[in-house]
Order: C-alpha cells, then sequence, then structure tokens
C-alpha cells in the first residue's frame, strides 16, 4: 500500500470513529432518556431515524457552505479572483461579463470546490483561503455548544424539550462538521483535493508561485489561451504531477506525443511517491500514446504485459485518458466494435470529468484515437457518436504510429 493510499485510510478510519462515537456515546443516551419522559414532548418530534437524518442533512448543507464562504473570502483576502464555485454539485461559473451561471457539475473537493486564479503570481497569497473555513468552523462550534447547553440546561419535558432534542441536532450537526473539516485540513492528499495537503505544499515561497503559476496556466487553458513553456518537475508527487499536467497537455495539443511520453514517464518512475489514481492515470495516458505513436506490435506487447490492475482501471473508463486508450485497445489490439461501443457510451462523462482545462485536448486526442481505428475497420459505423472516416480530408491526417 503506498503512503498516500494509507493516509486516505486513516482520514476514513479518524472520520468513522467520530460518527461511531457521537452516535453511541453521545446520542443513544439521548434518546435513551426520552423513553422514560411522560410529557408528549419526551419523545422526538418524529421517527428516531429521520429526526437524525434531518439533522444530518442540514449539517452537511451547512459545513458544505461555511467551506465554499470561508474560502470566497479567503480568495478576496489573498487576492485571487473567483472563476467558480460549486456546493454539493450547484456550480457558479463566472462569465466573461462578470455574472455567474448556474449549472449542475462534479467538483474536486469532499463537499465542494472554489476555483480561482491569482491577480499576481508572486503577491497572490492562497493560505487566506484555508485558513478562512477554520473561522467558520470555529463560529459554528460556538453557536453549536450554546445550542447543547441550552438543551442539557432546560431537560426534557414540558415546552423546553425543544431545546433538548435541538441539543441532538448540535451533537450530530457537530460532528459532521468535525468529519468534513477534518478530511478537508487533513495533511495528506486524499481521494478529492483537500486544504491540509494543500498547506503542505505551501510552506515556502517557491511552492506558494509555482502553485500561482499552475492556476495562471489551467485558466489560460481552460480559455484556450497561449500559456507558454511551463516547468516540469523530475520528482513527482501528487502536487507537481498537477504542474506537469500542464506542460504535459501542451504537448499533447502539439501532438508531440514523445515529448508527452517523457513526461509521463517522470510520474512512472516516481511510483512510491503518488497515490494509485495518479500512477495509474499516467500508465493509461502512455498506453494510448504508445497505440497511436509507436509501431503496432511494440504497442501491443506493451499492452499484453500491463499488470491486471492497470488493465482494470483502464476498463473502468473512469478518466478522459482511460476511455481513449479502451478505444485504441479495443479497436486496433482486440478488434471489438461492441467494446469500442462501449467505451464511446461512457466518453461523454468521462470528457466532462477532465475539467475545462484539459477537455478541449482530449476530445480531439479522442477524436483522432476514433479515426485512427475506422482507418483500420472502415466498415464499423460510429456515426451514431459523431464519428464518421469522412471528417478527414485524407487517411494521411490521422496520426498512424510509426
Amino acid at each position: 500500500m503506498k503512503k498516500n493510499d494509507a493516509m486516505g485510510y486513516v482520514a476514513y478510519v479518524l472520520m468513522l470513529g467520530l460518527a461511531c462515537g457521537v452516535g453511541f456515546g453521545v446520542l443513544r443516551p439521548y434518546f435513551n432518556d426520552s423513553g422514560t419522559a411522560s410529557s408528549k414532548f419526551g419523545i422526538p418530534p418524529f421517527n428516531n431515524i429521520l429526526f437524525v437524518l434531518a439533522a444530518v442533512v442540514i449539517g452537511i448543507l451547512i459545513n458544505a457552505l461555511f467551506i465554499e464562504i470561508g474560502h470566497i473570502i479567503g480568495c478576496k483576502i489573498g487576492r485571487f479572483d473567483i472563476t467558480s464555485v460549486n456546493i454539493l454539485g450547484l456550480k457558479f461559473t463566472k462569465q466573461e461579463n462578470g455574472k455567474y451561471k448556474f449549472s449542475f457539475g462534479e467538483f474536486d473537493g469532499f463537499t465542494g470546490e472554489t476555483k480561482y486564479v491569482p491577480q499576481d503570481a508572486k503577491k497572490s497569497n492562497p493560505r487566506p483561503i484555508i485558513y478562512m473555513p477554520l473561522l467558520f468552523l470555529l463560529l459554528e462550534v460556538i453557536g453549536l455548544a450554546v445550542l447543547i447547553a441550552l438543551g442539557n440546561s432546560f431537560g426534557k419535558s414540558g415546552v423546553t424539550a425543544w431545546y433538548w432534542w435541538g441539543a441532538v441536532w448540535g451533537w450530530v450537526i457537530l460532528a459532521l462538521a468535525a468529519m468534513i473539516y477534518l478530511y478537508d485540513i487533513f495533511p495528506a492528499a486524499l481521494d478529492a483535493r483537500n486544504d491540509g495537503y494543500l498547506l503542505t505544499i505551501l510552506t515556502n515561497e517557491t511552492n506558494k508561485e509555482a502553485y500561482n503559476q499552475m492556476l495562471i496556466a489551467q485558466d489560460k487553458m481552460a480559455k484556450g489561451l497561449p500559456v507558454g513553456e511551463t516547468p516540469i518537475y523530475d520528482s513527482v508527487t501528487d502536487f507537481t504531477v498537477r504542474l506537469n499536467d500542464v506542460a504535459l497537455y501542451q504537448r499533447l495539443n502539439k501532438r508531440d506525443y514523445e515529448g508527452a511520453l517523457a513526461i509521463l514517464e517522470k510520474t512512472i518512475a516516481c511510483k512510491s511517491k503518488v497515490s494509485s489514481g495518479v500512477y495509474n492515470e499516467a500508465v493509461a495516458q502512455k498506453t494510448a500514446l504508445y497505440i497511436v505513436a509507436r509501431p503496432f506490435e511494440e504497442a501491443k506487447a506493451f499492452y499484453i504485459a500491463l499488470p491486471l490492475d492497470i488493465k482494470k482501471f483502464i476498463a473502468s473508463l473512469s478518466s478522459a485518458s482511460a476511455v481513449r486508450s479502451y478505444v485504441l485497445i479495443s479497436g486496433l489490439i482486440e478488434e471489438s466494435l461492441n467494446e469500442t461501443e462501449v467505451a464511446l457510451n461512457r466518453a461523454d462523462a468521462a470528457l466532462k470529468k477532465a475539467g475545462p482545462d484539459k477537455k478541449p485536448t482530449e476530445e480531439s486526442l479522442l477524436k483522432d484515437a476514433v479515426l485512427k481505428v475506422l482507418v483500420a475497420h472502415p466498415d464499423w459505423d460510429l456515426s451514431g457518436y459523431g464519428y464518421r472516416l469522412e471528417e478527414t480530408s485524407k487517411k494521411d491526417d490521422i496520426p498512424q504510429g510509426k
């Protein structure tokens, strides 16, 4: 098990421990005591389970909102321009006219995500973006502590029993806050982006400026603007891979496959330093590029030799590179029209997850991959997915490998 993956399990175990501790150590006595009360207010206002579930829903909404409000205020303090805010899938994207457009969208975070770009790579400070949600946590803890204290002091019978059951809600929401913020400030790379890992990166000015430069480059890529040369890191971690991705997609956009492969090899060589997801993604990218840019027999031998877990990752079709790789494998190595169609059915969802900075390049690369398959199988009909061999003026326009 890699260090990054192990840290993820540690975070989840701690969160589960918090939930169990509050559930069995705090909440159960409340419900046990309520059964002995003679007043009609001595029982929960409705079914015990529904009562707690309602508190859970409210707790998630409150904490998701507080975290992103904290991020927004932190952006203002640190001199960042906000490009989008996503709270539990409710996304607000800033338009060119300065207004925000609402949509539903995925997010890279535990309960939401705020995207931003620095006003100045050297002067903008991302640390307030991390600290401000903690201020809201402090205010929330104070408010919930008051609610819990009121409930315990008024008791569980009579009209004031509503305070008693308010205390129950207070404990549930407090437990959720502890779990959500534990994930957010955990000092390691987890499944989703978290502030704690970012804080460990921003321990010096060099990393701060590199992070700001990455945000600027990603914003330009999303807008289709020229990025310019960016640094490439030999020591790859879950953070520096995001910096290398800027250079990677610059080369992919130019169809510099060998240059892209050289960057991917740096990630693959640092297998012990990156999470399984990052490593699998790099190998999936490499597989697709091998099939496109290397002699067919070499690419086929490379794919056959891949470990089973990598093949399963590609077959999961969970990312744009996995879909592209699976299309090429199914169409050229396994020659299966059905499996090619399976991959194309999942393409839209995978491309959406790629993000606005990578999506245009991934769409173009997928088109190249499908047309390459159609050159090998001109009798296959993929017009239902919007792909026809006639989309290119001549077959030589499609990358055929060496």
